[in-house]
């Protein structure tokens, strides 16, 4: 993934993350990353307002997405680190399981 300072539309990276929930609300966008555990806790990523984006989830192994109007919620298959960056009308969320960085030799 791409150093934050590297990147000019870099929005936020998030580590050990669940899942996501992608949500819409008139004219707001915004993607809430959620964590394993008895109490679920959440840590929101607030996307500009006034502009509608494209949400683009790539290279994140995920088990199963609920879809429930306005939001839509992905339970990934373990922990991953997140990574999201802007890109024109575009938010790309890329993520790689936690300790997977550790494991290529």
């Amino acid at each position: 993934m791409a150093e934050s300072a590297d990147n000019p539309n870099f929005a936020a990276t998030i580590k050990n993350a669940a899942g996501i929930i992608l949500g819409v609300t008139e004219n707001r966008t915004w993607i809430e990353a959620f964590f394993e555990g008895d109490l679920m806790h959440t840590k929101t990523v607030d996307l500009p307002a006034g502009k509608m984006f494209d949400i683009y989830i790539e290279e994140i192994p995920h088990k199963t997405t609920v879809y429930e109007h306005p939001r839509t919620m992905i339970f990934f298959d373990g922990p991953c680190d997140l990574e999201i960056t802007l890109d024109g009308n575009k938010a790309i969320v890329m993520g790689l399981q936690s300790g997977e960085e550790s494991q290529t030799v």
